[in-house]
């Protein structure tokens, strides 16, 4: 699978990595990631419940990378529509 953006490219590679449901991707906030604990805080997943899942050291790197090469960093929504950019469909 090929992306043709950097953002399509974390997007996936979040997806992958974090088992992440489209819906709960879209939902991810720059402050559930803990880089401290190496978790991704999932917000009312399946069933409306809240679970934490593994934050691989390659998707932090990646994140971070990706967050340094950004004009405008993300405030609060990691994957949220930005002007030019489309919305993850939920």
């Amino acid at each position: 699978m090929a992306a043709d953006t950097p953002f399509h490219r974390i997007l996936l590679m979040t997806l992958y990595a974090t088992g992440a449901r489209r819906a709960e991707a879209a939902n991810l906030k720059v402050s559930d990631i803990d880089s401290q604990r190496m978790v991704v805080h999932i917000r009312e997943g399946k069933a409306g419940r809240d679970r934490d899942v593994m934050l691989s050291p390659k998707l932090l790197e990646e994140l971070a990378h990706t967050g340094r090469g950004l004009r405008r960093k993300p405030k609060e929504w990691s994957f949220r529509a930005t002007a030019g950019t489309h919305p993850v469909a939920q």
